[in-house]
């Protein structure tokens, strides 16, 4: 009988083929194990990262509604109190009615801009390119402003929508003012029947090595999540801004209704 057809030899070689292959079912589900301990191991983190940018936003949003009030309060006190003060004595002197309607003029002119600042009138009734272009009047006086818009379609869109991109562009537009030093200014908007994308810059120093972002960045980074959309900014000759919602859910009314 040949030494491979001895029942000793059989069974060692069994036994080895045995070792052998629960050698490598154990080493497959080693790794598998660990394959799937790395994978828990980066949702955590990834979730801890998300909880910690999510609080982030929040206290920074907070941080904007109490300097947003701080302000409102600043105008209505060093503004429209004042010149109300104003006509009060002016009306205790007695002066011209000519001047006491100037006067009483600039009050409700100032009553105006501090609401239209708060809530924009007839927001639901106004597309969104006329909103903004509003807003770009106001500060024609201070940038040489390049406002395009592209619109191909005429669906309206929601009220949430267009008062978070109405906030975004002020915000952008007060960033520029209190730390580009830029004069000029590129604003252009193009809504499609999928997209709502808007490109914003100005030619101002940019962002400065190591930046962080300050408040106003933090709040538009909230808005874009609140609105599901993207965004990302850059610093090349200038400060710029391209923001993205295609979320068809949130952008039109029908979606919504």
């Amino acid at each position: 009988m040949a030494l491979w057809q001895k029942e000793e030899t059989i069974i060692f070689w069994l036994i080895v083929s045995l070792f052998f292959i629960s050698a490598i079912l154990i080493c497959f589900f080693w790794l598998f194990y660990r394959y799937q301990q790395n994978i828990y191991q980066q949702k955590v983190a990834h979730l801890e990262n998300e909880h910690r940018f999510k609080e982030s936003l929040r206290l920074s949003m907070l941080e904007s509604q109490e300097n947003e009030r701080a302000r409102i309060a600043h105008d209505l006190h060093d503004s429209l109190n004042g010149h109300l003060t104003a006509l009060q004595w002016s009306i205790d002197l007695h002066l011209e009615p000519q001047k006491l309607q100037d006067k009483i003029r600039f009050c409700i002119g100032e009553v105006r801009r501090i609401s239209h600042n708060l809530y924009p009138p007839l927001l639901e009734e106004t597309p969104l390119e006329h909103l903004i272009s509003n807003q770009v009047q106001h500060w024609l006086s201070r940038y040489e402003i390049d406002y395009y818009v592209d619109v191909r379609m005429q669906q309206p869109i929601s009220s949430p929508i267009k008062l978070h991109f109405l906030r975004i562009i002020q915000e952008l537009f007060v960033n520029s003012d209190k730390h580009s030093q830029a004069n000029k200014v590129r604003l252009h908007l193009r809504i499609t029947p999928s997209s709502l994308c808007m490109y914003y810059r100005d030619n101002g120093k940019g962002l400065e090595s190591g930046y962080q972002a300050g408040l106003g960045i933090k709040s538009i980074q909230n808005r874009m999540m609140m609105i599901s959309g993207q965004y990302k900014t850059k610093s090349y000759k200038g400060f710029q801004f391209i923001s993205i919602c295609s979320d068809s859910r949130h952008l039109y009314k029908q979606a919504l209704s």
